[in-house]
């Protein structure tokens, strides 16, 4: 049902191939957990290929992600049902039910720093990830984390259940180290829309083991890239 979905969206033609390909991949893993977007904006279109509980974070301009939201929601189907769960930005949530092709389809919105929210993880995703996404991770306040840092992108991708997918653009994975020494393997590399100076492609990786370490592999692998960029400096 996830491919259905890549074909019924007005995607851009030249990402279709790769959006394809994910939502194949995930559709095969079973998984029966939920896709966490950090930095999400009111990107729903990119989200529904891949889950039908999609956990949202985002900090900036809540209200308008969520009013834009609302809208393609009612356009893609019937909006079933909304509530608000405390305060946006203080812990609280805006909780968003609707249909897709004939399937329910439930949103959860934090309006949080997502490298502080992975910290104290909320009981959505207390038991695991099916997806983990991120695209273009550039801070858009100035008090907010990088999405980019070793330590915020162990804490996402320990979550990610064994067979699940690490899907990103702009946010490595790694540098220099390759993907399997992290405990995953890259399954497709193409490319996906997004607002960037930048013509990087999309990767999409499947975990494969646990490794307890992860932090401290990202940082080598952090160190050894920018050891490398520093050599090949002109003097």
């Amino acid at each position: 049902m996830l491919v259905e979905r890549v074909k019924s969206l007005p995607f851009e033609r030249a990402e279709i191939p790769f959006l394809v390909r994910i939502a194949e991949e995930i559709e095969k893993s079973r998984l029966d957990l939920p896709v966490l977007y950090a930095g999400s904006s009111d990107d729903l279109e990119h989200a529904v290929i891949l889950g039908d509980r999609l956990i949202f974070v985002d900090s900036h301009l809540p209200e308008t992600n969520l009013a834009e939201i609302r809208r393609k929601a009612a356009k893609f189907g019937n909006i079933i049902k909304e509530r608000r769960v405390g305060k946006l930005g203080s812990g609280g949530k805006h909780i968003l039910k609707f249909e897709f092709l004939g399937e329910e389809i439930e949103l959860t919105y934090y309006a949080e720093d997502a490298t502080e929210l992975l910290k104290n993880p909320p009981k959505e995703i207390k038991d695991g990830l099916s997806v983990y996404f991120v695209k273009v991770p550039l801070p858009k306040e100035p008090k907010v984390g990088s999405l980019r840092s070793p330590e915020s992108l162990a804490k996402a991708l320990k979550l990610v259940a064994l067979n699940g997918f690490y899907l990103e653009r702009e946010c490595p994975l790694c540098r220099v180290l390759k993907p399997e020494v992290l405990g995953f393997e890259l399954i497709a590399s193409g490319y996906i829309s997004a607002l960037s100076v930048y013509n990087e492609k999309g990767n999409l990786y499947r975990k494969v083991k646990d490794v307890e370490n992860l932090e401290e592999l990202l940082k080598l692998d952090l160190s050894l890239s920018s050891s490398a960029e520093c050599m090949l400096k002109p003097l």
